[in-house]
């Protein structure tokens, strides 16, 4: 896994540019929709979706997620909501309990980049899921080369942050032939001139091999979505967005 948010900094400069938008209010539809008292938000990050969604649903939630940092900014946000926050790899993770909705958000199942780690995090869920439960995650769509918009001219931008002001950040961006995308993101605090950087590495699956991968770990896919406004997916789309249940079906 990659050292993206394992640094505190950048932890810290996170929700200025990622805050709540059109793909969390997607995650609180399905709550509603299917009624989700209980949540359970794999890699939650600085868990502004999970605390969202558990406040509006009135119910509770876990956030997991593997890097510490972000879950030290999680736990300094959070108020009076029932949420519990733990340091944990989606992939291994086993709290012996089930939940009415399972989501990961913000495209982070890209960072899991081999099949086998896709099974891994597909049959979590799949031990975690309530029997009229639901998962719900997003991935990028291959087809549509969002890299391409990248590069450091194409991705340059400058966010007003709380921690630092203003911070230039751009990104570099190499694909391999293995569909695994090598990112580098760079930051500059334009009143120090300091600079950070971080590299990750993300995997852009195709969408068979993403119902091969939820059919090995026991899920059977619902819905699958090209936008956030909840309209089909289209082959050159940017957007998988899928909607999941237990194969075995709801009944008992």
């Amino acid at each position: 896994m990659s050292d993206h948010y394992n640094q505190p900094e950048l932890a810290d400069l996170y929700d200025d540019e990622n805050g709540w938008d059109v793909s969390a209010d997607f995650y609180l539809g399905l709550a509603r929709r299917f009624g989700a008292k209980t949540l359970l938000d794999l890699g939650c990050g600085t868990g502004t979706v999970t605390r969202g969604l558990v406040k509006a649903i009135g119910g509770s939630g876990v956030g997991v997620d593997p890097a510490q940092p972000m879950l030290d900014v999680a736990r300094r946000n959070t108020t009076n909501e029932q949420v519990e926050w733990i340091h944990g790899d989606a992939r291994e993770v086993r709290l012996g309990r089930k939940f009415d909705l399972i989501i990961m958000t913000g495209h982070a199942f890209q960072a899991f980049l081999t099949e086998a780690d896709q099974i891994a995090l597909f049959r979590t869920v799949a031990t975690h899921l309530a029997p009229e439960g639901r998962f719900g995650f997003d991935s990028r769509n291959p087809a549509a080369q969002e890299w391409l918009e990248w590069g450091p001219v194409e991705s340059r931008r400058v966010v007003e942050t709380r921690a630092s002001g203003a911070v230039e950040i751009w990104n570099e961006a190499r694909m391999n032939p293995d569909r695994i995308l090598d990112v580098e993101e760079h930051y500059r605090i334009l009143s120090s001139g300091k600079s950070l950087r971080s590299d990750f590495r993300l995997r852009f699956s195709a969408p068979e091999e993403l119902w091969d991968g939820m059919m090995a770990a026991g899920l059977a896919v619902e819905h699958c979505y090209g936008d956030w406004d909840a309209s089909a997916f289209k082959p050159d789309g940017r957007e998988i967005i899928i909607v999941a249940k237990s194969a075995m079906g709801g009944h008992p």
